[in-house]
């Protein structure tokens, strides 16, 4: 898993992946800073961890959906993969903590707000805690879900459409489901709920109130797990073809 590990992060940097992904989420998170928190002259982040940074994280996770598996099948170096002595389930995490570095990294970029907003007034430190914290919760479902579509195309453009198109669905879920509890009979009101429960940053609210639900922990935390477990079978299946 280690040589994995290595191996990718060293090739988000060794290419222009990363400084691309630094770049895009300094310049568009700068831009939502400016406007959502010092020009309404507020110290309150929740606006800006909010819907508006997901939109930057659906960007910067899509482009990594491009690298994890889909750019491997393209060049054909997944066979090289396949054929070390590492377990599928080691590449797979391998591959899925790279990406999760990555992402951490360029969250880490809105310390710098932070530090702004302790120049010219107080911070709250317990509800920017609380925001990285659903942030990097967040990106560990999202990353997951990024890994297992880029495993079912070798074409990278597709995988980055397809990642986004998957993290823009599941935000309409709310949609979704508020139509259909208003025609579905009650005892099937539980068709609506549930769909309004698939929408990732729903679970992000309590986060960005400052507040660690344990249900939300959990449930970013079965996300990840559920989606490396099927990245992971899919590919055990493509090995043995």
């Amino acid at each position: 898993m280690m040589s994995v590990f290595k191996r990718e992060l060293v090739g988000y940097f060794k290419n222009a992946t990363a400084y691309v992904l630094f770049a895009i989420y300094a310049f568009l998170s700068a831009m939502f800073f400016c406007y959502f928190v010092f020009l309404e002259n507020t110290s309150f982040m929740g606006n800006l961890f909010g819907v508006w940074l997901f939109f930057v994280e659906i960007i910067v996770v899509s482009i990594l959906a491009m690298r994890f598996f889909s750019e491997e099948k393209k060049n054909r170096t997944d066979q090289l993969l396949y054929t070390t002595p590492v377990k599928i389930s080691g590449i797979v995490l391998g591959k899925y903590l790279a990406g999760m570095v990555l992402y951490i990294a360029c969250t880490l970029i809105n310390l710098v707000y932070v530090f702004i907003i302790d120049m010219f007034g107080t911070p709250d430190v317990g509800t920017i805690f609380t925001n990285f914290l659903g942030t990097f919760l967040l990106g560990a479902a999202m990353i997951s879900i990024a890994l297992f579509v880029s495993s079912m195309t070798e074409n990278p453009i597709v995988a980055a459409g397809g990642t986004a198109a998957a993290f823009i669905l599941l935000m309409m879920a709310d949609i979704v489901a508020n139509f259909l509890a208003s025609k579905v009979p009650q005892w099937l009101m539980w068709l609506p709920r549930g769909l309004a429960n698939l929408n990732l940053f729903h679970w992000f609210d309590s986060f960005s109130g400052g507040i660690i639900p344990l249900t939300a922990v959990v449930f970013y935390i079965s996300v990840a797990a559920s989606f490396l477990f099927l990245t992971a079978r899919v590919l055990e299946r493509r090995r043995w073809r």
